[in-house]
């Protein structure tokens, strides 16, 4: 898969995990170690999205070639 391919799905995918239906589900009064569901969810998702463009950008930065 290239680059802008691997970029496009992230962007929906990510994009589709922060629209109001799916952030309903996390949205309740449910403390977890002392935090709101809805705030460990985005932080999650957030970091997941950091991670993999941090990999995709590693991965181009390999496949070009000198």
């Amino acid at each position: 898969m290239k680059a802008k391919e691997l970029l496009a799905a992230c962007f929906v995918l990510f994009g589709a995990l922060l629209v109001w239906p799916l952030l309903s589900i996390p949205n309740r009064a449910v403390l977890v170690a002392g935090v709101p569901a809805l705030v460990l969810y985005l932080f999650g998702v957030w970091a997941v999205v950091v991670a993999v463009l941090a990999w995709a950008a590693r991965r181009s930065g390999d496949e070009d070639g000198p």
